[in-house]
């Protein structure tokens, strides 16, 4: 395929733009592309050797012989589980660690150990073998995926927040003979979701990291031994073994591992929630994978080092941290494996007795990931913090955070001369020292839009936080901000911008004519369109219409995926997103929220009928409008009682099985009808959404009310 050529005239910083024939499109690359790659994407990472395939497989093998006495895996034991009521608490160890070589060794042998359970070479030789992975993030999933790809089988991923009926789905269309599970997750699965899957033949307990080892005020069930397990009664049609017992058949097997798989070779079929009742299985070949390794390598900003500490707690499901640890494994870093429950001393399973026993504070580590949800609550405790914090020290470090804002000094001229002499930031270096973070350089922020308020805290009081966009179609970044200066580019600390195209990637913009966004425009707008390297190829499992929708071919040749989400090319060539053009939203926590889906719950509402739902990707919950009730509710000055309405949606919702994000927490009741007279309709009394939001959306009107602003 011939390379684009650059379009002549003035330069931006971060992107090139390329001519692009096909109408209402505008194209654009990485200047690293064509300074360095002679206009071709990002292909191979540097460690990928010469001559071998760029698969995940190489990418770990050459870790091990390059980093084999380096730390690799940290894990924390649960010392004690304590119950208070309906709380729970864990008391936790310190890091523990295995090296890259003991890690390629585990993960061989489980590879060895897969290929003789019963049936699987032979599934594995109809290419019809999937492995599936519910469980929570921790280094045993890690070595499982990792054992699954060393002999080219594809991973199927899912995960509890789906629902029972998205787990059986996912499991069942991949026709999944495999299954790594948690443990802690056995009793409560096996009847509704691992019985209704008769295809599974093996079930692989894993997750001992989540068993403590003692409990007080409570019972948790102990992780069985092989020898408990080979007595536990088959599931479903499954036999059940641990990780420990694949490690170990591994381990008595001199069979080689010959299956390697090649570039092209499907590597996963990730879920990701879709606007219709069942989730979509994405198809990322290896190639997809590290070639973004290769992008992130050639853009040189969020690169990690050898000497990096990764602190690892977000899904590893979801597209983003499996990118990210695969990306540290590749520069022969550490991470250090941590939960949510337990990340900074405020989380939900962390005692008051013990705040210093955070996972952060126990690893200090010097990159991480987070999803805005989690820099959110980071920046509400230091403030909380610097609020709380008494005297003279108290005044100084809030001196020293209102000088990195830049805000005007308001805590007495002592502390502001102290701050400008440096002391101010000796005072703050403490401060997140006590919070794990005094290590961390950089923070890459993904899986929904972060504020720029957030953004701009966080850069300018703890660490430079890069901002990218993508999603499980893309393997994750696809545009990655420029937070440092690199390759006589320079750095970019702006807040509300997602960076450029990384250098395996690439984008276009498509003029949407009837939202008002065209190509033309100064600066150009539209759909982002998504191609590269990086990008899906293979689309959707087993919905060929639905990728033919979503990843058309173009005339360039090329299968573009078509986001739904709006852009902006600024003139430095980096992207903002301005909108949505499906009514799929992703919300602050990463989960997704199809709007019509949730109206069409709430149809079955009593007295609910003409309804629209609105969703924010700043917020963590959506909110509803009601047009007109029918009568027969409690009423408040004549209108139905908007509280009464929210407990009959949060029943009603429920009991049509949806997710708590998308059970809307606050409700408003207009009298007004909609119609197509008054535009709020169409003529087929199908609702208008954008003029909805705009009738609602002015100051003080039911949207603001609610707490939600659409700027």
């Amino acid at each position: 395929m011939p390379v684009p050529v650059p379009v002549g005239g003035k330069k931006s910083d971060y992107a090139i733009e390329v001519e692009c024939t096909e109408p209402n499109t505008r194209h654009w690359r990485h200047p690293w592309c064509y300074k360095h790659n002679k206009g071709e994407l990002a292909h191979t990472p540097s460690c990928v050797p010469e001559g071998s395939p760029a698969t995940i497989p190489t990418c770990m093998n050459n870790a091990a012989t390059l980093f084999g006495d380096k730390p690799c895996f940290g894990t924390r034991a649960i010392t004690k589980q304590v119950h208070e009521g309906k709380k729970i608490f864990w008391y936790k160890g310190d890091f523990t660690w295995k090296s890259y070589k003991e890690v390629h060794s585990e993960m061989q042998s489980a590879a060895r150990g897969l290929i003789q359970l019963d049936g699987v070479a032979d599934l594995m030789a109809e290419g019809k073998c999937t492995a599936g992975l519910l469980a929570d993030t921790s280094a045993e999933w890690q070595t499982a995926a990792q054992a699954a790809f060393q002999v080219g089988i594809p991973i199927t991923t899912v995960y509890t927040t789906l629902g029972h009926e998205a787990m059986v789905h996912g499991l069942n269309e991949t026709e999944c003979p495999i299954l790594f599970l948690d443990w802690t997750q056995y009793g409560i699965l096996e009847k509704d979701v691992l019985s209704k899957c008769p295809l599974l033949k093996h079930i692989v307990f894993i997750g001992k990291c989540w068993v403590p080892l003692t409990v007080e005020g409570g019972s948790v069930a102990p992780f069985p031994s092989t020898s408990q397990v080979a007595s536990m009664p088959i599931c479903c049609k499954a036999k059940l073994t641990t990780m420990d017992a694949l490690i170990e058949a591994g381990n008595q097997s001199n069979t080689p591992i010959t299956q390697c798989p090649k570039e092209k070779d499907m590597a996963f079929i990730m879920y990701t929630s879709g606007s219709t009742g069942m989730p979509k299985g994405v198809m990322l070949s290896h190639l997809n994978f590290v070639s973004l390794i290769a992008g992130v390598q050639a853009q040189g900003i969020v690169s990690p080092v050898p000497d990096d500490k990764f602190i690892a707690y977000l899904p590893l499901a979801h597209i983003f941290e499996l990118m990210s640890e695969v990306n540290i494994l590749s520069a022969g870093a550490m991470i250090g494996y941590g939960s949510a429950k337990t990340l900074t001393s405020a989380s939900a399973f962390m005692p008051k007795d013990n705040p210093e026993g955070s996972d952060l504070i126990c690893l200090r580590p010097t990159y991480m990931i987070a999803v805005p949800a989690i820099l959110d609550m980071i920046k509400s405790g230091l403030l909380l913090k610097l609020k709380d914090m008494p005297g003279f020290k108290g005044s100084l470090v809030r001196a020293a955070v209102q000088r990195a804002l830049g805000q005007n000094g308001g805590e007495g001229v002592l502390a502001d001369v102290l701050c400008k002499i440096g002391f101010g930031g000796v005072a703050l270096k403490k401060v997140k020292a006590q919070l794990g973070l005094d290590k961390v350089r950089c923070i890459g922020s993904g899986g929904a839009p972060l504020s720029a308020d957030t953004q701009h805290f966080i850069t300018e009081v703890l660490a430079p936080v890069a901002q990218g966009y993508g999603c499980t179609e893309t393997c994750g970044a696809s545009t990655i901000q420029e937070i440092f200066s690199a390759d006589g580019r320079p750095k970019d600390r702006s807040a509300g911008k997602v960076g450029p195209s990384q250098p395996s990637g690439e984008v276009k913009l498509l003029s949407v004519p009837d939202m008002g966004y065209l190509v033309t425009d100064d600066p150009p707008r539209g759909e982002i369109l998504l191609s590269g390297n990086n990008v899906s190829q293979l689309g959707y499992f087993k919905m060929q219409e639905k990728t033919e929708e979503d990843f058309p071919f173009h005339p360039d040749g090329q299968r573009w995926f078509h986001t739904g989400d709006i852009g902006t090319m600024m003139p430095n060539g980096t992207l903002q997103i301005i909108d949505r053009k499906k009514d799929l939203i992703k919300l602050s926590g990463g989960e997704y929220v199809a709007l019509g889906k949730v109206e069409a719950a709430l149809k079955q509402v009593t007295g609910i009928g003409a309804c629209v739902v609105f969703a924010k990707p700043d917020k963590d919950h959506c909110v509803v409008i009601v047009s007109c009730p029918e009568k027969g509710w409690a009423s408040v000055g004549g209108k139905p009682d908007e509280a009464e309405l929210v407990k009959a949606i949060e029943v009603s919702l429920r009991a049509q099985k949806l997710a708590r994000f998308e059970i809307p927490t606050k409700v408003k009741v207009d009298d007004m009808i909609w119609t197509p007279e008054n535009g709020l309709t169409t003529a087929s009394l199908k609702i208008q959404r954008n003029p909805l939001r705009n009738h609602y959306g002015g100051p003080g009107g039911l949207l603001a009310q609610m707490g939600y602003e659409f700027s």
